[in-house]
């Protein structure tokens, strides 16, 4: 992939099915959202009334739950548009004017890093596809966002004393959140086990950035990366992580691929 306009065709169908996934999960969610469900917009609207009243207005009129539903579904039907047509650059403000939406009615984010990184891919099609060098550029842009995403992850996870022990890895798999298979909660017991996979976690973020130094590590780290978001998938039903952080592996071939 040396021809910056494939690429970012090959990332716009991947996120196509990102986005769609994504729609689907708000969609099928919509009995929260309702005024009798735990995300109801009556309650979510109090923290934006500092806004001008025609904002606030237009807020109430887009975020009711019948009007979010109905943006989730256009939402959901561009995301296909975007596989199988993704040269349609238009359709890629939509998706980011949606996803934007999401994140004001969540207040930040519904969910955490990988909504951030669904607005900077989709910003960066929506600006991509108007001229060559800008294709360029986007490319560099998600591919320096991917990177800082991993290192500080990484930093962070270095700072915490549980996850220096490994105790952070028995505290995620035993969540109740999570419905973990129980060979892994019985084999996170083990504080060597648990130590070791930490670490491993730990020095693949600090060492992403490595990524871009030669193209077999461009090819190793993307490969590893994919394989950790899998497990994380499988284990934790971080189905979101996948698609999005997959769906930006090709702007770091790339780029990486050009030093």
């Amino acid at each position: 992939m040396t021809d910056s306009h494939n690429v970012l065709v090959l990332i716009a169908r991947l996120m196509g099915i990102a986005v769609m996934f994504q729609s689907l999960e708000f969609i099928k969610m919509k009995e929260s959202i309702t005024e009798t469900g735990i995300w109801r917009w009556s309650q979510l609207r109090t923290e934006y009334l500092f806004l001008p009243k025609k904002i606030v207005k237009a807020l109430d009129w887009i975020m009711t739950d019948k009007r979010f539903i109905e943006m989730m579904t256009i939402r959901f039907a561009a995301a296909i548009i975007t596989i199988i047509y993704p040269n349609i650059f238009v359709i890629f403000f939509i998706l980011f004017f949606s996803t934007f939406m999401i994140t004001l009615r969540w207040r930040g984010s519904f969910n955490g890093g990988s909504d951030y990184l669904t607005l900077i891919i989709l910003l960066c099609l929506s600006i991509g596809f108007l001229h060559p060098l800008l294709a360029k550029a986007a490319l560099w842009y998600i591919t320096l966002q991917v990177i800082s995403s991993y290192f500080l992850a990484g930093l962070y996870k270095i700072k915490e004393t549980k996850w220096r022990l490994g105790t952070a890895v028995y505290g995620f798999v035993s969540s109740p959140n999570y419905k973990t298979p129980r060979f892994i909660v019985e084999k996170s017991r083990n504080p060597a086990w648990a130590q070791a996979i930490a670490w491993s976690i730990i020095l693949f973020e600090l060492s992403f950035p490595l990524v871009l130094s030669l193209p077999w590590l461009t090819n190793f780290y993307l490969i590893a990366g994919a394989i950790f978001h899998l497990v994380n998938f499988m284990t934790f039903g971080l189905n979101r992580f996948f698609w999005v952080w997959c769906a930006s592996y090709p702007a770091l071939y790339y780029c990486g691929h050009l030093i």
